[in-house]
């Protein structure tokens, strides 16, 4: 059979009608429709067929607008595209286009419309072929304005729904200004660019795989399989599906679980201080708390279990405590002759940032766990540079193995591996928590506040006392990468999330601080962020700050910093006074690196 040309045309455009114009499905999204809009028809003569295969991100370039609705927006943008005039500018001469010139936009409160049909090319007064483009505006002028929460979360959603129907690669999605000469999307958009593109390339690469989901694989169930186990976890050794390491084991024929051992936190991670012995209310199995009178497992308590086995999700800092418990726990194993197995898990701020001062070792009697303030190895290098440390020092080496991640890149940050998150510990409520958490946490070797007790613990800090435009400037004025700091008056509580912590400073007192905003969280240095956050309290209220000495030279694993403060040294100087040792510590760890 052969068509006419004008029936070819026309099968053609039924055919693409099919596979572009129905409205794409995104969960969470209610999309507003052309029909709900009251979208007029295109000016045929002037659409272009096309199969998207590019996304391309945009700003209004206008001011946001609380006052009209989305669908009064989108008829004004129609009936402006039709006609021939001026861009928002005044200036700029703009031609007459045959429908909205976007597929979809993004108002101000976060509602997400149907533009151009999706089988069109869009239009643009800028010079660049259009063809494959599906083009999303945000509505603001991101030159001047920033993008609220609900405008990126949606456009994230759409973004990844585009990418996941038309399988566009993460190269592939960009701001108008890749494509053309123009400011568009403007900056604070367009900063966030990078971010999108990265959960385009997850969206299109399997999620991590952790050690938990392989131990009872072909390859690894010989290190359970009718052996006594004692595990060492807490709340955080799930699987992503949900199910608990403790009742996965529990439940299976062939394993004996004998032994449960909690970290600092708990077995469920709703204590906030030192935990007791108990018994899990779920399996009737004990539970021995290696954070309160015994941080070590004792010979009489191995004498129970065959092998050991390690499940707990780290954040990737010095003074976050399961990594010593992990140490005493390996330290054990060696002395008495017992296998250990680490299952491993992301380092949840990324496991390329390692900086800080390299203090005395987690292990100082015997010089084992000497690291940085934020390390960069996720739980199973730890261990492995562990043993190696014991190895130099003539100790007896643990028989251990990790098992490795799956699919899993030393710079992903925990939102970025597709695992779901869980808090590690009551106050660790976001993975924006533990980004700041290294140069936050610092405070608690002062008598300033790091908001224990409220809603977004150490993203905040400050005291009564504080003035908190004062301090904002001041921290602004060091201009530190990927960080700012505004004034925030806060009041700590007993209870966060549900969890009743212990008593936070100024509890039930109004505390005037600052919030730290982070705007590239790549290029944000906590380490070093730490430091600045100590000399600018120190150097505003001189006579109010005080330090608690045990706690901040415990938490740096060295007094060299408190005391560089105290002569005056700028925070530059301190920075620079831990270089050397810090280059050393990566050349060390750069043998036990998994990934």
């Amino acid at each position: 059979m052969r068509f006419s040309a004008p029936l070819f045309v026309l099968f053609v455009h039924l055919y693409l009608s099919q596979i572009a114009t129905a409205q794409i499905e995104v969960d969470g999204l209610d999309m507003i429709t052309r029909k709900e809009w009251n979208a007029e028809p295109p000016k045929m003569t002037q659409m272009q067929w096309h199969i998207p295969r590019y996304i391309t991100i945009h700003h209004t370039g206008t001011n946001q607008n609380f006052e009209r609705s989305t669908e009064e927006k989108l008829q004004g943008l129609q009936k402006f595209s039709w006609t021939e005039g001026r861009l928002g500018d005044g200036v700029t001469p703009k031609k007459p286009w045959g429908d909205v010139p976007y597929h979809f936009y993004i108002a101000v409160d976060g509602s997400v419309a149907e533009g151009r049909e999706l089988q069109y090319r869009g239009d643009s007064n800028t010079n660049y072929d259009l063809d494959g483009h599906a083009l999303v505006v945000v509505e603001g002028n991101f030159n001047k304005e920033k993008i609220n929460d609900k405008q990126l979360e949606n456009l994230e959603k759409l973004v990844l729904a585009l990418a996941e129907k038309y399988k566009v690669p993460a190269e592939a999605v960009s701001g108008h200004k890749d494509q053309a000469e123009t400011t568009c999307p403007g900056t604070d958009l367009y900063r966030l660019l990078p971010q999108l593109r990265k959960k385009v390339e997850n969206l299109h690469n399997p999620r991590v795989k952790i050690g938990a989901e392989q131990l009872l694989s072909p390859a690894f169930a010989h290190l359970v399989k009718g052996k006594r186990v004692g595990l060492v976890t807490n709340h955080t050794g799930v699987l992503p599906d949900g199910t608990h390491l403790i009742d996965l084991l529990n439940d299976h024929p062939d394993v004996d679980l004998k032994l449960l051992f909690g970290p600092e936190h708990g077995l469920r991670g709703e204590e906030d201080t030192h935990v007791a012995d108990g018994t899990d209310k779920k399996t009737g199995l004990p539970i021995i708390s290696l954070y309160g009178k015994t941080r070590k497992p004792t010979p009489e308590m191995l004498e129970q279990v065959d092998v050991l086995v390690f499940d707990i999700q780290d954040i990737g800092a010095r003074y976050y405590t399961y990594i010593k418990t992990m140490l005493l726990v390996q330290e054990a194993a060696a002395e008495n002759e017992l296998p250990f197995v680490v299952l491993d898990r992301p380092n949840a701020i990324s496991a390329n940032y390692v900086d800080g001062p390299v203090g005395k070792a987690l292990e100082p009697e015997k010089g084992i766990g000497v690291i940085p303030v934020t390390h960069g190895m996720t739980v199973g290098e730890l261990a492995g540079m562990y043993n190696g440390e014991r190895e130099e020092k003539g100790l007896k080496k643990a028989d251990w193995t990790v098992i490795s991640l799956q699919n899993y890149q030393r710079d992903q940050w925990y939102d970025e591996t597709g695992l779901p998150w869980i808090k590690p510990s009551p106050n660790m409520l976001t993975l924006q928590t533990a980004v700041v958490y290294p140069a936050t946490c610092l405070l608690e070797g002062t008598n300033y506040s790091e908001a224990r007790g409220t809603e977004v613990p150490f993203e905040r800090f400050g005291a009564p006392w504080v003035k908190g435009r004062e301090l904002a400037d001041q921290l602004n004025s060091y201009k530190l990468k990927g960080v700012e700091f505004r004034p925030v008056i806060f009041m700590p509580d007993s209870i966060v999330d549900g969890i009743k912590i212990y008593p936070p400073k100024f509890l039930g007192e109004q505390v005037n601080g600052v919030e730290m905003i982070i705007t590239d969280r790549d290029a944000f240095k906590s380490a070093e962020a730490g430091i600045y956050i100590l000399h600018a309290l120190k150097t505003l209220n001189p006579d109010k700050f005080e330090w608690r000495q045990a706690r901040i030279d415990g938490l740096l694993g060295t007094p060299e910093v408190r005391e560089m403060l105290e002569a005056g040294k700028n925070p530059g100087e301190i920075i620079e006074s831990w270089k050397k040792e810090l280059e050393s510590f990566r050349q060390k760890r750069e043998k036990y690196l998994l990934y």
